[in-house]
């Protein structure tokens, strides 16, 4: 099957499936809705003088994220990133203090709790965030039409509730549509930018030479990026006892040896996300300490110690999500030791859960390196080789190919669900 060939069979496979049909035009609508409040600006500000002063660094940033709201001055110009920071706040916290890791883990009632109270932090985030946005605001000469308490307290509310709004409606989209809800936002936002960035790039007189080479570059990048978010550690795992005619007639799991597959990138888009959420704090804090042109171009889209720490922080966030968040490997182990599974050559317990620990680590310091790699290599490409501004860096484009690989691996499990469905179906008809 051709890679065109697989696409359509997948998008004929959601009007073919009606819970999926229902789910893809649920999330269909909600982005429709997050569209329109972009283009809700807040009042009482000078738009002409707005389009000089948000071409900076972290305008750029939140606009790429929130998809062109920062330079309409919309009241979603703080998008989902306050729910984010929220998100990883209570993350580190569950590793901190062992108390909320285990309300997280048990779920039900626990870890609806943190859920209320992430939702709570980024209320007061995003209250933080949108006052020291309109302070800025009114502390620039002609931008706010009447400056004053007014300006504040409006500005305040309407991006609070704007962040608020899209905590809404990317928890809505997780329970009642498909993928993540904050990823899928995110990339919503990335995807309605592509246009814009395809016409600056080719409005900015590149070497033809140079143009062609991007487009190979940026095609094979996106080649490997699916191939590490596809890539499997398959560990054998051998279960006790003599093999026997399974359900069907095919053989059971009992006796033969299967194997415990591990994603190469277990972590997904969530490192890189939380990662370039963090980024825009030091160009902002250079900013605001008003710091010479060394540290100014230093901590730039292009700046050495900016694209370091950015690797740095990839790297670190890989292994966080990994071994705190989506994969247990004691969980697993206990799973292993009462199905009656063993890895061979390792006992079964303690000693398992450590081999797991040891090749989880193992592989996510290759994954986490090799993503490191891809996020800042846009960066150098545009700023070193191009000598143009960053119009795509490696963080649009991860987030980019790993939502959509999420997104066809779960129409692939709802496919799968339907076939198991249709084959117990016809197995019981036959024993009638």
């Amino acid at each position: 099957m051709t890679l065109t060939e697989a696409i359509v069979n997948r998008i004929q496979s959601i009007f073919k499936i009606p819970e999926l049909k229902k789910r893809v035009a649920f999330t269909l609508v909600m982005f429709a809705i997050a569209r329109i409040g972009v283009h809700i600006a807040v009042p009482g500000i000078n738009m002409a003088a707005f389009k000089n002063f948000q071409n900076n660094a972290i305008a750029g940033f939140l606009n790429l994220f929130s998809g062109g709201a920062v330079q309409r001055a919309s009241i979603f110009s703080l998008g989902i990133i306050p729910y984010i920071n929220s998100s990883i706040v209570f993350q580190l916290l569950g590793v901190i203090f062992p108390k909320i890791d285990e309300m997280q883990k048990e779920g039900g009632k626990e870890r609806d709790k943190i859920t209320q109270w992430t939702r709570y932090v980024t209320i007061i985030l995003a209250i933080a965030q949108s006052f020291g946005i309109a302070i800025t605001l009114i502390n620039q000469p002609g931008l706010v039409v009447e400056p004053g308490p007014k300006f504040i307290i409006s500005t305040m509310a309407l991006m609070t509730g704007g962040t608020a709004f899209l905590m809404w409606i990317s928890e809505r989209i997780s329970i009642r549509g498909i993928g993540n809800g904050s990823s899928m936002l995110i990339f919503l936002g990335i995807v309605v930018n592509l246009p814009q960035v395809i016409q600056q790039m080719v409005s900015s007189n590149i070497n033809f030479i140079f143009f062609g080479l991007s487009i190979i570059l940026f095609v094979v990048i996106i080649a490997l990026m699916v191939d590490i978010q596809l890539a499997e550690r398959r560990i054998p795992i051998q279960y006790a006892g003599k093999g026997s005619l399974g359900f069907g007639g095919g053989q059971s799991a009992v006796g033969r040896r299967t194997y415990l597959p591990l994603k190469i990138n277990t972590a997904g888009v969530m490192p890189i996300i939380f990662a370039s959420v963090l980024m825009a704090a030091p160009p902002f804090i250079v900013q605001m300490l008003k710091a010479n042109a060394f540290w100014q171009k230093q901590f730039s889209q292009t700046g050495v110690l900016y694209l370091l720490l950015f690797a740095f922080l990839i790297i670190v966030f890989s292994f966080f999500y990994t071994l705190t968040i989506a994969f247990d490997p004691e969980k697993v182990s206990e799973d292993l030791k009462q199905s009656g599974g063993t890895i061979p050559t390792v006992r079964a317990g303690k000693e398992t859960a450590d081999y797991l620990e040891k090749v989880v680590t193992r592989v996510t310091f290759g994954s986490a390196l090799f993503l490191a790699i891809l996020g800042i290599f846009p960066n150098i490409w545009f700023g070193y080789f191009l000598h143009i501004p960053v119009l795509l860096g490696g963080t649009s484009l991860l987030i980019l190919v790993g939502v959509a690989v999420e997104l066809i691996q779960q129409i692939d499990s709802y496919l799968a669900v339907k076939k198991m469905k249709g084959f117990i179906s016809t197995s019981g008809k036959n024993n009638r």
